[in-house]
């Protein structure tokens, strides 16, 4: 995983493995929202998701790598400083 920005975009690439796993998985079935929205609860997720390989753990990588770059985008490109 590796997550960068450029020209005021945030992007998150080389994580297909994971992405991949949590394919088929109803995401509406989880919520990251109580988690600390930060790049290493993201790669903690990320390596968890990895390393059991299930499902669920992917999912969970997923959805708060999508909460993680509409943060980064509200940031970014909007100048907001505040989720």
């Amino acid at each position: 995983m590796r997550v960068f920005t450029t020209n005021k975009t945030t992007v998150i690439d080389n994580d297909t493995t994971v992405v991949d796993l949590a394919a088929g998985f109803d995401l509406a079935t989880i919520s990251v929202s109580n988690e600390r929205l930060h790049s290493d609860n993201l790669s903690v997720m990320y390596d968890k998701a990895l390393k059991t390989k299930k499902p669920e753990d992917a999912a969970r990588y997923v959805k708060m790598k999508q909460r993680y770059l509409d943060h980064c985008r509200n940031r970014d490109e909007l100048g907001n400083r505040y989720e």
